[in-house]
């Protein structure tokens, strides 16, 4: 016979059994933007770290991680190839200019709308920077398109750790959502790259305010300076 305690649990159990089915730790319900991403690294990254590609797919699932869980931002890995960078520089603004002649057709026809520079040159904090973004999007002019960002190490994202590579290329990708620098000591946007892993809560408005933002249009002209003075 069935009695009152048995129904009331045996309709508890299909209340527990539902939730349990739709319920993800780390989800939310909020819909995803998806940043489609273009991978390319320099000889001396390649030379340094035979691994290469996986240690740069891998930085951009530690870094997509980490955007989609604060801000459902989802960076897609569409390309990676070899950036053909001749010589060597100090300087950030140097390869950033490179990237942009080398591939001046981000947020356009092309399948990406960013095109990520991995680096193993010896960049000088002081002549430009460790990492640098193009620019500090926003939705009138757009979001931004371009990240240079040096990697240290080969990395692999197995044990789910953030390492100050996979930071510099959260701190970058905030420019490009529209995070400026801070003084805020605990913000990862503060410029000093040191391995911190929140945002400031006026960086986090932001980057939440753009998060839908288009992508900048490509510069034409860059295109045109590209195929003349080639790479």
């Amino acid at each position: 016979m069935t009695t009152r305690r048995s129904i009331i649990w045996f309709v508890f159990s299909g209340f527990l059994l539902a939730g349990c089915g739709g319920f993800q730790p780390g989800k939310t319900s909020r819909p995803v933007r998806v940043v489609r991403v273009k991978l390319v690294a320099d000889p001396a990254l390649q030379q340094a770290d035979p691994g290469w590609r996986n240690t740069a797919r891998d930085l951009l699932r530690a870094a997509s991680d980490y955007y989609e869980e604060r801000f459902g931002i989802r960076l897609a890995h569409q390309a990676i190839e070899p950036w053909r960078v001749a010589g060597t520089t100090t300087s950030s603004v140097i390869l950033m200019k490179h990237l942009k002649r080398s591939y001046p057709r981000a947020g356009g026809r092309e399948p990406h709308d960013v095109v990520i520079g991995l680096t193993r040159q010896p960049l000088d904090f002081y002549k430009g920077g460790r990492a640098r973004a193009d620019r500090f999007g926003n939705c009138t002019q757009g979001l931004g398109n371009y990240i240079v960002s040096h990697v240290g190490d080969s990395f692999a994202y197995d044990n789910r750790e953030l390492t100050h590579d996979v930071v510099a290329l959260i701190h970058e990708m905030g420019h490009l959502f529209g995070a400026v620098h801070t003084d805020d000591a605990e913000s990862v946007m503060h410029r000093d790259f040191d391995l911190r892993t929140g945002f400031d809560a006026p960086n986090r408005a932001v980057v939440m305010k753009n998060r839908f933002c288009p992508f900048a249009e490509p510069d034409n002209g860059a295109e045109e300076r590209g195929r003349r003075l080639g790479p």
